[in-house]
C-alpha cells in the first residue's frame, strides 16, 4: 500500500481517503480543499499501511474518512477496529463485497478484466468508469500514472484477498451510489446497502467532476433530500 498528500495546509481537520484500484492522485487534482489536509491511500497490492499514517492521524481535531469504489472494502478492513477516528465516514460508489455477483463486481467480468489486462483492457475500463463523453475526455486528461504492470499486480492482489463482509458490520454512516454505475453496478449496490441511509445521485462510477472541492463532496455525509432507506426486498 502506498500513501501520499493531496493538500497539506496544516489544517485542524483531516479528510482520510481510500483511493480506488488503479488510481493514484491525478483523478484528484481538480479538487481543492478549503478547510481540510486531504491523505490519501491507495495501490493495494497489501494492507499494510504505511507507518507514517498511524502518527499523521494523532495529529488532527477531527478525521473524516472517504472511500471510494474498491477503497470502501479496504477501509472496512482497515479501519473497522478504530472507527472511533472518524467524525464522518462515506463510502462513495462501493461496497463490502467488492466482487461477488449480487453485492459487488460480477466475479466473471473482474476475472476476464485480470485475466485479459493490457492497454485496451484499461482503456475500457476507464471508458465505462466514465460513460459520458465529457466526463471521459476530463479523466484521461489526469489519468493515473502508472504502469500496466503496475495496475494488474493490484488487480490480482485484490482478486486474492477480497472478501464479503455483512452490511451490519460497516463503518460507513453515509453512502453515495451514482445512478448509472457500470462498475460496481448500481443495483447491486442499492442492493447491499439495504437499511442503510444511501443517497442515490445522478453520475457514473466516476463521478469527482460533481464537485470542486473536497469540502462540496464531504458535505454529503449531511442530510440531504434525495437520501433513500432501502429496508425492502431485495432488488
Amino acid at each position: 500500500m502506498k500513501a501520499s498528500w493531496l493538500h497539506k495546509n496544516d489544517k485542524k481537520d483531516l479528510i482520510l481517503f481510500c483511493n480506488g484500484w488503479g488510481m493514484d492522485g491525478n483523478p484528484f487534482r481538480s479538487l481543492v480543499s478549503i478547510e481540510f489536509d486531504v491523505y490519501m491511500l491507495y495501490n493495494y497490492r497489501d494492507l499494510s499501511m504505511p507507518q507514517e499514517v498511524g502518527q499523521i492521524l494523532q495529529r488532527y481535531q477531527n478525521i473524516h474518512l472517504i472511500s471510494w469504489s474498491m477503497g470502501v472494502w479496504v477501509g472496512q478492513k482497515l479501519f473497522s477496529a478504530k472507527r472511533e477516528l472518524f467524525s464522518r465516514t462515506l463510502a462513495v460508489n462501493g461496497t463490502l463485497c467488492p466482487i461477488d455477483d449480487r453485492y459487488g463486481i460480477p466475479k466473471e467480468i473482474f476475472m476476464e478484466t485480470l485475466a485479459g489486462f493490457g492497454d485496451a483492457a484499461r482503456y475500457k475500463f476507464y471508458r465505462r468508469m466514465c460513460r459520458e463523453k465529457s466526463n471521459f475526455r476530463s479523466f484521461l486528461a489526469k489519468q493515473p500514472q502508472r504502469s500496466l504492470d503496475d495496475q494488474q499486480e493490484e488487480l490480482a492482489a485484490l482478486a486474492d484477498m477480497a472478501d464479503c463482509i455483512a452490511v451490519d458490520e460497516a463503518l460507513y454512516r453515509q453512502i453515495i451510489i451514482a445512478e448509472n454505475d457500470w462498475i460496481i453496478p448500481s443495483e447491486n449496490q442499492r442492493r447491499y446497502w439495504q437499511g442503510k441511509p444511501v443517497s442515490l445521485i445522478p453520475g457514473f462510477h466516476y463521478l469527482f467532476n460533481l464537485w470542486q472541492s473536497w469540502d462540496h463532496l464531504l458535505s454529503f455525509t449531511d442530510p440531504i433530500p434525495q437520501q433513500e432507506y432501502y429496508t425492502g426486498t431485495a432488488l
